[in-house]
């Protein structure tokens, strides 16, 4: 005696061969969407208001001065550039995060598309550097919470001049992303829309001529933060960028 076993027969008007298999789940959609590059936005806005803060309004009279100088600044500009400073250093630092991502869902092969956000990095690391000696002048200066135990006039006048340039010189960084940006703009594919990489091409001309014509390094620190405000709202709104991704 044998004993056979049989399958079921398939309902009536479904052909078993057609059932379709059931589909992998799909991952979980990136959080943040289309808002990170606002993180952008923020930084540069932060980030230009700290600069022009924590460089002073002076003449060449008061600059010839010498340490004397130091009377005429003021604690309370230092102060609010520390904080705006410290602001843009961590938006900056999130919209580079961003930047990240986005090369990795949209051109993970590409160094163009690495280097937007490794350059925004670099520019929050020196960046935070600078605000924090500014810090230290709000600190120091007379109305500062440490002014009577702070360092004399020739230290704090030591700080006044790094400040004169040292405070733009991290978006020489941000000009290594423009330049990825423009990369990503002209190529073909387009990654980036064709207007990105204009806007990338005229804003770092004039800071890459005044530096090899006159040795000017501050002046990449002005047009930068212009730049990364453009760039991070077209982020926001143009879909060959694809922020979501």
């Amino acid at each position: 005696m044998s004993i056979t076993f049989s399958s079921p027969p398939p309902r009536p008007g479904v052909d078993a061969r057609t059932v379709p298999h059931a589909a992998p789940a799909a991952g979980p959609a990136p959080t943040g969407g289309r808002r990170w590059p606002l993180f952008g936005v923020v930084g540069a806005v932060t980030g230009l208001a700290a600069s022009i803060l924590s460089i002073p309004q002076l003449d060449e009279e008061d600059y010839s001065a010498g340490p004397e100088v130091i009377q005429q600044l003021e604690a309370t500009n230092y102060r609010i550039a520390f904080v705006l400073g410290l602001i843009s250093v961590g938006c900056l630092l999130v919209a580079a995060a961003g930047w990240r991502r986005w090369a990795e869902a949209r051109a993970p092969r590409s160094l163009a598309a690495r280097l937007v956000g490794q350059g925004l990095a670099v520019t929050a690391t020196v960046n935070v550097i600078f605000s924090c000696i500014a810090g230290s002048m709000g600190l120091y200066l007379e109305g500062g919470a440490e002014a009577a135990t702070g360092p004399n006039d020739q230290g704090l006048y030591v700080n006044h001049i790094i400040l004169d340039f040292g405070s733009l010189l991290g978006w020489w960084g941000a000009a290594a992303s423009a330049i990825a940006v423009a990369a990503l703009a002209f190529r073909s594919p387009r990654l980036l829309p064709r207007w990105m990489g204009v806007v990338s091409v005229l804003l770092l001309l004039p800071p890459v001529l005044m530096a090899l014509a006159t040795s000017l390094p501050g002046f990449v620190g002005l047009t930068m933060p212009i730049w990364l405000l453009a760039v991070s709202i077209g982020m926001v709104v143009s879909r060959t960028a694809d922020a979501a991704a």
